[in-house]
């Protein structure tokens, strides 16, 4: 998935956008004073709720400062209204594109978004550290040097291997010079 970051004031443009190719995730803090959710959903920093015009919710607005729409939540309507400044991320899974909004991202995602770059970095310097043992010729995996006992198995797969080879067309590759 493709994330952009945009700025906040940016925040109605993109959604706009993104909703155009269906529904649209979006990730609200809902501590904001001014998130209007069911009461159970209130606190939540990572709030997640859904959007799309194929719903056809007749209150559906995407305005200026907001969002307002009745959402279904337990078989009960309620009436959510999202201020853009507690939206800090919108997704559409159909098209694998997303637009993060860094300057609203709540604090605690600021860390968890810290330590899983923090995870990739390890990660990529381990990727890093065995291409540089294999292009060295260090590969831990294959031995240096193999013993007599196994060069004369190898000898005996690699005979063995000929002799199929024999029985069984050789195979051409999908590439031919056009002269």
């Amino acid at each position: 998935m493709k994330i952009e970051i945009y700025n906040d004031n940016e925040k109605q443009a993109q959604l706009l956008k993104l909703l155009q190719f269906g529904t649209v995730m979006v990730f609200v803090d809902s501590r904001h004073p001014d998130v209007s959710v069911p009461g159970h959903l209130k606190g939540d920093f990572q709030l997640r709720l859904n959007f799309d015009y194929a719903y056809e919710i007749d209150d559906f607005r995407v305005l200026p400062e907001r969002i307002e729409a009745s959402l279904s939540f337990n078989k009960e309507d309620y009436f959510c209204v999202v201020p853009f400044t507690a939206l800090y991320l919108a997704v559409n899974h159909e098209i694998q594109h997303g637009s993060l909004f860094v300057q609203s991202v709540p604090i605690e995602m600021l860390q968890y978004f810290a330590q899983e770059a923090e995870g990739m970095e390890q990660e990529a310097e381990k990727k890093q550290a065995a291409h540089l043992n294999v292009v060295e010729g260090q590969a831990a995996t294959s031995p240096k040097t193999p013993s007599k006992k196994s060069k004369k198995q190898t000898s005996k797969k690699q005979t063995s291997k000929k002799s199929d080879d024999k029985k069984k067309p050789s195979k051409r590759g999908h590439l031919r010079l056009v002269k």
